[in-house]
């Protein structure tokens, strides 16, 4: 039985991360060469993730993770470098949905603390309180006078959200499991570990 094991460890950093955006596409042929294409599943995001070589001792807490996970079985948290943090420069931001969105809606009218500001910029992610799919900010994102701004996305909601839901703006954490059953986990000589994981977000 699968279960959330919590969040990924954030020690030792990482050497560099591969981030994909995975889209399945059904792609048929009429006979008159027509291409038609269909969505198969929603957009997911997935990573490679490398780390530099650590001791032994550095490395255990990331092994005992990769073991908890047992592969694709459980879940966990984990924050991307640059991709999980916003792009504007405006700090300390906190908003809020306002209004009721069902599933499918990629249109989001949010409340803010923030008036007349760049609050996220194209490109950035964003994550509701409801539910853990990451979703990315398709156009800046700019307050008004009183605070109010509209948020557009891709993929579109996977789930409905409410009123007054919180919104994570920065350090979005993406709700990942493993992409491979096995885990390698090189041991050198010298005492040294190298490691590096794929990973795909988990709906």
């Amino acid at each position: 039985m699968s279960s959330y094991i919590g969040t990924w460890p954030s020690s030792p950093s990482f050497r560099s991360v591969n981030f994909r955006s995975v889209s399945n596409t059904r792609i048929t042929e009429t006979q008159s060469g027509r291409k038609l294409r269909s969505s198969t599943a929603g957009t997911r995001f997935a990573a490679t993730i490398q780390y530099p070589n650590v001791t032994a001792a550095d490395f255990k807490n990331i092994q005992n993770s990769a073991t908890q996970a047992q592969g694709p079985l459980n879940s966990f948290d984990i924050v991307l470098p640059s991709i999980s943090e916003t792009a504007s420069t405006v700090s300390g931001t906190t908003a809020t949905v306002d209004g009721t969105f069902a599933a499918g809606s990629n249109s989001i009218d949010i409340a803010t603390n923030k008036t007349s500001s760049v609050i996220l910029k194209a490109g950035d992610v964003i994550r509701f309180a409801s539910h853990t799919k990451v979703y990315m900010v398709t156009a800046d994102v700019t307050t008004d006078g009183a605070g109010n701004a509209t948020i557009v996305i891709a993929p579109n909601l996977f789930q409905g959200i409410v009123d007054t839901s919180s919104i994570t703006l920065t350090n979005v954490p993406f709700r990942m499991i493993m992409a491979n059953d096995v885990q390698e986990f090189k041991y050198a000589v010298n005492g040294f570990v190298s490691y590096e994981i794929d990973v795909i977000e988990e709906l």
